[in-house]
């Protein structure tokens, strides 16, 4: 717990700076004044003044901002103190361009980043980038109520090709509940198959039940298993159970799955050696069960800088053609709110990147660094896209609206934002608490 909020502190610090950074750097540049800098809203706590500006620490840390004078009314002025005196605006391309340095300084932080990750060396799915033939459906799942086997290799999603396991991945994980349509080729045939992922884990992510071949090695064993009284280890190569060979892993599943609480005999591979165990596999609801983990191969990716450059600008471009993807999805209803994430749910992903390891917590930064900049690109007052929106409408009709106008609509956009941060918030909570969740009508 400690962890993760320090990951939290250092992820808003580095982030916060970074973007208010953006608007301070190009306001002093472009001769804006600028009076307060502050990291987080409300009341200030400490600071030091230099060169006209008040660098401060103040009491709500979830954010931050400056008071760059000759933008009109803005944040700050709603939770700041700022002086009221009516200042003459600056021209528009100006404002325009401060108001851009912010989310600019973001997008370019996260190719800095994830560029960066690749350069050290980032572990990624060996399977990530292999295409998308299914080599195990779960037979409780989705896809094989649908009818999906395994060895059909999937070709689009909703008309949409897919190449990747990547791809298959996150159109199904981002479509929980929804009805998708998968176009699969099953040795000569292509066929259209329906298939509505399930809701799962707290972030409600959608789960088709579909996966690629894996080695069938022992990645670990479970403490008490029967894999381990029988005295499998992490590493042996599984390559026969009762004498009938396997491929993957999933063939191992399957052959145990069948056989609970009877002795199987398993060739395995240890080293040089080939040896023969004999297990007992439990019986967990009628499924034979060793207490061997799902494989997870990983490759490690590290690149010159040049095309680690590249990579990054590739990633950045993806995750943001997802973001609006799923930002599309969610106003129309067709995704669940509950996978926007809030600072719980950032503490958490901040800790457990920490704890994998400095390359997964430049990552990560990139990521929320990219996700900053698009949410502050949004059109709605309070943010940057919202005073850039306002200024698009007066370049439209050529003239300014006055400040009364302009606090009005920043007033409105504060409190939407401070609802949503609300239901973000709530939602965060109902993950880790989940009788929450009971407390709401319809979001059981």
């Amino acid at each position: 717990m400690l962890l993760n909020i320090v990951a939290l502190v250092i992820v808003l610090g580095v982030l916060v700076l970074l973007h208010e950074g953006g608007h301070f750097a190009l306001a002093r540049a472009l001769g804006a004044r600028v009076s307060v800098f502050s990291f987080g809203f409300g009341k200030r706590l400490l600071g030091f003044e230099r060169g006209g500006t008040d660098y401060r620490v103040s009491l709500i840390p979830l954010g931050g901002y400056v008071r760059i004078h000759g933008l009109g009314p803005d944040e700050s002025d709603v939770v700041g103190n700022a002086d009221a005196t009516p200042e003459p605006l600056l021209p528009r391309w100006r404002r325009t361009l401060i108001l851009l340095a912010g989310p600019g300084a973001n997008l370019v932080g996260a190719l800095v980043f994830v560029t960066a990750a690749f350069v050290i060396g980032v572990q990624v799915s060996a399977m990530q980038d292999k295409p998308p033939q299914v080599a195990w459906v779960d037979p409780a799942s989705p896809a094989a109520a649908a009818g999906v086997r395994a060895g059909d290799l999937v070709l689009a999603v909703n008309g949409k090709p897919v190449k990747t396991w990547e791809d298959l991945n996150l159109a199904t994980m981002g479509s929980p509940g929804r009805a998708l349509k998968l176009r699969i080729r099953r040795g000569d045939q292509v066929l259209s198959v329906p298939l509505t992922p399930r809701p799962v884990t707290r972030d409600n992510l959608g789960y088709a039940g579909l996966a690629p071949e894996l080695p069938a090695e022992v990645p670990g064993v479970l403490p008490g298993s029967a894999a381990e009284k029988a005295g499998l280890r992490a590493g042996d190569r599984i390559l026969a159970v009762n004498g009938e060979a396997v491929r993957h892993f999933f063939d191992v599943m399957r052959l145990v799955g069948a056989s609970p609480n009877r002795e199987l005999t398993l060739t395995i591979r240890r080293g040089a050696a080939t040896l023969t165990i004999h297990a007992t596999p439990r019986d967990v609801d009628g499924q034979g069960k060793l207490g061997i983990p799902a494989p997870n191969p990983t490759v490690l990716r590290r690149l010159p800088l040049p095309a680690a450059f590249a990579e990054s600008v590739h990633e950045n471009v993806r995750m943001t053609r997802e973001t609006f993807a799923v930002i599309g999805r969610m106003l129309s209803g067709r995704t669940s709110i509950k996978q926007m994430s809030g600072p719980i749910d950032i503490a958490r992903f901040s800790g457990e990147a920490a704890r994998s390891g400095p390359v997964s917590f430049i990552y990560l930064l990139g990521v929320i660094s990219l996700q900053l900049g698009i949410f502050n690109l949004l059109p709605i007052p309070v943010l940057d896209g919202g005073h850039l929106a306002i200024i698009a409408v007066e370049s439209a009709l050529r003239r300014d609206f006055s400040d009364r106008t302009k606090e009005r609509i920043l007033n409105t956009g504060f409190w939407l934002i401070i609802a949503l941060m609300v239901v973000v918030i709530f939602n965060d909570m109902a993950k880790n608490f989940p009788f929450l969740d009971r407390l709401v009508p319809g979001r059981q």
